[in-house]
């Protein structure tokens, strides 16, 4: 294991190598507490104070803060940062890169996406990750009775860039039957949309392409990190993004 702790002296961060039993004395001085089932990624950086519980699992590169706390069977992904006095659930899973604000509290069994950023003293449990405060807090996206409009980059025929086969058209909806699902970002069902900014910094790495958007319902909404994953949409529109930039 290759961890990275906190200097005593500089506070710096520094490499140690060794297994938790080799590494113990280091962690004792700075009041770092590991369950001996705990499961910690290459290169993790680990800060004063920090509690990580039975049989969780650090992700290679993640960070995790001062006083930060990680309950038993939590998974943190890898290049995850889990800001001081955090509170990270028992069997909650923190996507790859994601980043958990100063003293938020991720609940039991909750699950935040990859990339996905959580705001400084936010409160996230099960119940509302894909609620409309999820919404806001991943991507600033805020609904009105309970709908919400969420933009997408599309080629300039309107297809799709991943397959280049899904036609969206002007004014027309679809759905399918998907369920809900956090763990799930992607796969066969549904569709992604995003906030206008990353839709915009999506396109402009493909050159061409239009941007359009669609009113989504909340209770469609079966994914949400950077991007959402929906199980229907509405009102189709392309989005005049002349003079935009991002």
């Amino acid at each position: 294991m290759k961890i990275y702790l906190r200097n005593l002296t500089t506070y710096e961060w520094e490499l140690y190598e060794g297994d938790l039993k080799a590494l113990q004395k280091e962690l004792d001085s700075r009041k770092i507490v590991i369950s001996d089932s705990a499961e910690i990624g290459n290169s993790a950086k680990i800060g004063y104070y920090a509690e990580i519980g039975d049989s969780a699992e650090i992700g290679d590169s993640a960070e995790i803060g001062y006083y930060a706390k990680i309950g038993y069977y939590a998974k943190i992904g890898y290049s995850a940062k889990i800001g001081d006095s955090a509170k990270i659930g028992n069997s909650a899973k923190i996507g790859n890169s994601a980043k958990i604000g100063y003293s938020a509290e991720i609940g039991d069994s909750a699950e935040i996406g990859d990339y996905a950023e959580i705001g400084d003293y936010a409160e996230i449990n099960k119940d509302n990750i894909l609620s409309e405060i999820s919404l806001i807090y991943h991507l600033g996206l805020v609904s009105e009775k309970g709908k919400v409009t969420m933009y997408k980059a599309v080629r300039e025929d309107l297809t799709d860039f991943w397959t280049g086969k899904y036609q969206y058209k002007i004014g027309k909806k679809d759905k399918c039957k998907a369920k809900p699902n956090q763990a799930i970002a992607c796969n066969d069902e549904g569709w992604h949309f995003t906030n206008l900014q990353n839709a915009l910094s999506f396109g402009k790495e493909k050159v061409n392409f239009k941007i359009i958007s669609a009113e989504i319902d909340i209770k469609d909404i079966l994914h949400i990190s950077y991007k959402v994953r929906v199980r229907a949409f509405k009102k189709v529109k392309i989005v005049n993004i002349s003079g935009l930039t991002c």
